[in-house]
C-alpha cells in the first residue's frame, strides 16, 4: 500500500450527524473526532479524509434527494448513514416520510451504492418529549400521541436496525447505547435541552462507538 493512500468517508444524515448544534467548537463535532482518531492509527501509511454530509431537519426523502451531490461526488470507501428522526413533522404534512416509504428510501440508497462502497449504519438517538419543542406545543401533541406507536422514533429506529441487520453492514446502535447510559447518569449528560441533539459527551460516546466499529475493518485495508 502507497504512503499516499487515503480513505474517504462521509457521514450521511441529518442534524445528528451535522453536529452544529450548540456545538460551535468543529473539534468537538462526533465526525472531527472520529477522523482525528482514525489518522492516528498509522499516519504514515494512510489518511483518513472525512466529509460531512449532515444537513439539518433532513427527512430521508429529503436526503435521498441529494445522495447523489452531497455523497457520491465524493467518491466515499465508506458511507456512516444516520436518519429516522425527522420523517414524522407535524408542521407540514407534506414533510412525513411514512414507515413504508422509508423502507423504499433504504433500499434505493442501497442499491445506488458503488461496488467499493461500504456502510455502517448509525439508529437515531432517543428522543426526550418533555423538552422537543413539537411535544410541547399543544397545536401539534395530540398528533404525535396519535401516531407515536406507528411512525415514532423508535418505530424508524427498528427499521433502521432491520436494515443494518438484513444487509450485513455493521450497527452503531446510538439509541440504544444511550438509553443504557442515561439509565447510570443523567440524560442532560448527553441531550442538550432541546430533547434531541447531542452534548459534546454525547458526540464524544458516538464518535468513540463508530471508531470502535471501524478500527478493526480499516486496519485490515491499511495493513494489506
Amino acid at each position: 500500500m502507497e504512503l499516499s493512500q487515503k480513505i474517504k468517508i462521509v457521514g450521511f444524515g441529518d442534524s445528528i450527524t451535522e453536529a452544529t448544534t450548540n456545538m460551535p467548537d468543529v473539534s468537538l463535532r462526533w465526525l472531527n473526532r472520529l477522523e482525528v482518531k482514525l489518522n492516528a492509527l498509522a499516519p504514515e501509511r494512510c489518511r483518513f479524509q472525512i466529509f460531512n454530509a449532515g444537513v439539518g431537519s433532513n427527512s430521508a426523502r429529503e436526503a435521498m434527494a441529494r445522495m447523489d451531490r452531497d455523497v457520491l461526488s465524493n467518491d466515499p470507501d465508506w458511507i456512516l448513514l444516520e436518519f429516522g428522526g425527522n420523517n414524522n413533522d407535524p408542521s407540514d404534512p407534506a414533510r412525513v416520510v411514512p414507515p413504508a416509504e422509508f423502507q423504499t428510501h433504504l433500499a434505493h440508497f442501497r442499491e445506488r451504492l458503488p461496488a467499493k462502497t461500504r456502510v455502517l449504519v448509525i439508529t437515531f438517538p432517543p428522543v426526550f418529549t418533555a423538552w422537543h419543542i413539537y411535544w410541547k406545543d399543544p397545536r401539534y401533541r395530540e398528533y404525535l400521541e396519535r401516531t407515536e406507536a406507528e411512525m415514532g422514533i423508535d418505530r424508524y429506529v427498528e427499521i433502521t436496525r432491520q436494515f443494518a441487520a438484513e444487509n450485513h453492514y455493521p450497527l452503531f446502535d446510538l439509541n440504544q447505547v444511550l438509553t443504557k447510559l442515561i439509565r447510570v447518569n443523567d440524560h442532560d449528560r448527553y441531550t442538550l435541552p432541546d430533547g434531541v441533539h447531542l452534548t459534546s459527551v454525547g458526540n464524544a460516546v458516538l464518535a468513540d462507538g463508530i471508531f470502535q466499529l471501524l478500527r478493526s475493518q480499516v486496519v485490515s485495508q491499511i495493513t494489506k
